[in-house]
């Protein structure tokens, strides 16, 4: 089950008593819980029927607790409990949280939510395995147009194929922000239900493109203080560590291609049907091939691999190694 198929069912008041949201996409977690809120709280009982925990800072008993403690208001309880992923229970607390998942009070509803699993955990491996459980992760990003134009359809505007690539294409395969761009741009629009690609330049910021380039670029003239401010700037907006890695790994395998065929006299248009790759893309790699020599595009790609190595096998803070490998390039 999508989270989008769950939303459409909460719509219609097809709830189930229990829910686990996982997955590294806390957008779309965002997502169902406001639509288990719309559906399920009122003003009148929102002090009796709506309590949320983080896992962090309570325990399951808590958790449960509170779910078998009815609101003489009558209604759905809802439970909405956050960041499993960072306090996992253990040994009985974890055989008490199965077991209630396995058989929840139909008077209530617990959602909890995870941004990673583990699933050699016996925990996460029978909270995945159940029919209530949805996988909160981004659509591939050439299904994310189709999203766009459903998810402005649904507020009653139509958007032109053109203009949702060209949001994908300036935003990247990120919903969270690319939900919140398109409601500027339909905000913009205003009355003319149909949107098109000038509206969503005239709305949106610069393009993904560009801000990796501008990360190339600080790391290229030494400039750490630039450099770590963009990467800061990225995470801010919701990027991971892991996909900033294989961005920055993309950009210099870019610039390698692109300077082998520059070395056999290729113009850019050549370049780019040996490649195929997009003209623009290899134009914007065309300004970087001369600042960057053989040897050096080869130590970078060694240090990537490196703390790729480390964020996907180590306990290391995940921004402590990217902060590292900043540095290092820059060296």
């Amino acid at each position: 089950m999508t989270p989008d198929n769950l939303i459409l069912k909460i719509s219609k008041g097809q709830m189930e008593p229990f829910y686990f949201l996982h997955g590294p996409e806390t957008f779309y977690q965002t997502e169902v819980i406001q639509a288990l809120i719309q559906k399920c709280i009122t003003e009148d009982n929102r002090y009796f029927n709506l309590e949320t925990f983080d896992a962090r800072e309570s325990t399951v008993n808590h958790w449960l607790g509170s779910a078998r403690t009815l609101s003489f208001l009558g209604g759905i309880k809802l439970v909405v409990v956050r960041n499993l992923h960072e306090a996992i229970p253990k040994d009985q607390d974890a055989q008490t949280l199965i077991d209630y998942a396995q058989s929840p009070i139909p008077e209530a509803c617990v959602v909890i939510t995870a941004d990673k699993v583990d699933r050699k955990r016996k925990l996460f491996k029978t909270l995945t395995g159940l029919k209530t459980a949805v996988a909160c992760e981004a659509p591939k990003e050439n299904e994310l147009a189709s999203w766009l134009r459903k998810r402005a359809g649904e507020t009653g505007y139509s958007l032109s194929p053109d203009a949702a690539r060209f949001l994908v294409n300036r935003m990247g395969a990120r919903p969270g922000i690319l939900a919140k761009e398109l409601e500027k741009t339909l905000l913009y629009a205003g009355k003319n239900e149909s949107v098109s690609e000038k509206d969503v330049s005239e709305v949106v910021g610069e393009s993904k493109l560009e801000n990796v380039f501008a990360l190339t670029d600080a790391l290229k003239t030494k400039n750490p203080e630039k450099a770590l401010r963009l990467l800061n700037n990225q995470i801010d907006h919701g990027e991971e560590p892991i996909k900033i890695l294989g961005t920055i790994a993309w950009q210099l395998r870019m610039i390698w291609q692109v300077k082998h065929y520059q070395q056999k006299n290729l113009p850019s248009g050549q370049i780019a049907k040996a490649m195929g790759a997009n003209p623009y893309i290899v134009e914007k790699a065309l300004q970087h091939t001369r600042r960057f020599s053989t040897q050096q595009l080869r130590s970078g790609y060694l240090e990537l691999v490196n703390a790729d190595r480390s964020l996907k096998s180590t306990t290391k803070d995940p921004m402590a190694v990217m902060q590292t490998l900043i540095l290092n390039l820059c060296c």
